[in-house]
């Protein structure tokens, strides 16, 4: 039993430290396989997202449950983009009652309401990121933006789709999207096995979900610059000039997302 002080692994096993090694050696490899192998549709992605920008549309982010907190790392940070808008609903966090997330995002008939409150329109984008991408939520989304003329790019583990069981759509997120990006990570997302865990730990999609939204972004604003057309990103306010920047684009901005 701990005694409260601090216990120093180092002193009780040869091995320790691996696991900080292992685990960043198998994401590295695993974030530049993803990249690398997708190149193409990312350029396509970030090429939809730059005409998106140039029709003053939105880019709508959506996840449920941990997939959520890639609509956060989207949303009102420095170097993101001011067009993007999160689709938020606190019961599809988890900080409130994760029991209630877990079944929401398998509960049919919710995408609708979800989204329309935010008026898309035609010929707007949505990421869908949803690691399994097979709970009726995700699709029933995608199903609905397309309904609505949205372009629709999903993120998630292909490897995964193909084994977890359909919800009563039938469908997995990639058969619905228009464009479709693979996070590579491994069913059920926890990546490293522990000698004598019969559980795997450590999962990849959040650190892999991001990689793949900030890529996107840099490609999209170098397009844009390369074009001579104004990138809407905001600043971080503790750099001179910010605050004053970032009025402008809120003024823009703020009418067309309800979080702003």
């Amino acid at each position: 039993m701990n005694d409260g002080k601090f216990v120093n692994l180092d002193e009780r096993s040869e091995g320790a430290g691996n696991g900080i090694r292992n685990y960043l050696r198998t994401v590295l490899a695993l974030q530049e396989e993803v990249i690398q192998a997708q190149t193409h549709v990312l350029g396509e992605v970030a090429d939809q997202m730059a005409k998106v920008i140039l029709r003053d549309g939105r880019i709508f982010i959506f996840g449920s449950g941990h997939s959520h907190m890639l609509a956060e790392e989207a949303f009102y940070r420095a170097g993101g983009l001011a067009c993007a808008v999160p689709i938020f609903s606190s019961a599809l966090m988890l900080h409130e009652n994760p029991t209630l997330s877990s079944r929401m995002e398998r509960t049919p008939g919710l995408a609708a309401s979800l989204f329309d409150k935010y008026q898309p329109r035609e010929g707007e984008m949505l990421f869908i990121f949803s690691n399994s991408g097979v709970n009726n939520l995700p699709v029933e989304m995608a199903l609905h933006a397309k309904e609505r003329g949205i372009i629709v790019v999903s993120v998630s583990s292909l490897a995964y789709s193909k084994q977890a069981p359909l919800s009563s759509l039938g469908k997995r997120l990639d058969e619905v999207a228009d464009f479709v990006i693979d996070n590579g990570g491994e069913p059920g997302d926890a990546l490293m096995q522990v000698e004598g865990l019969a559980w795997r730990v450590a999962p990849s999609s959040t650190l892999t979900g991001a990689l793949i939204w900030n890529c996107l972004l840099t490609e999209c604003a170098a397009r844009l610059q390369a074009a001579s057309i104004d990138v809407p990103v905001f600043a971080s306010y503790n750099m001179p000039g910010a605050a004053e920047h970032n009025a402008r684009l809120l003024e823009k901005w703020r009418p067309l997302n309800p979080h702003l």
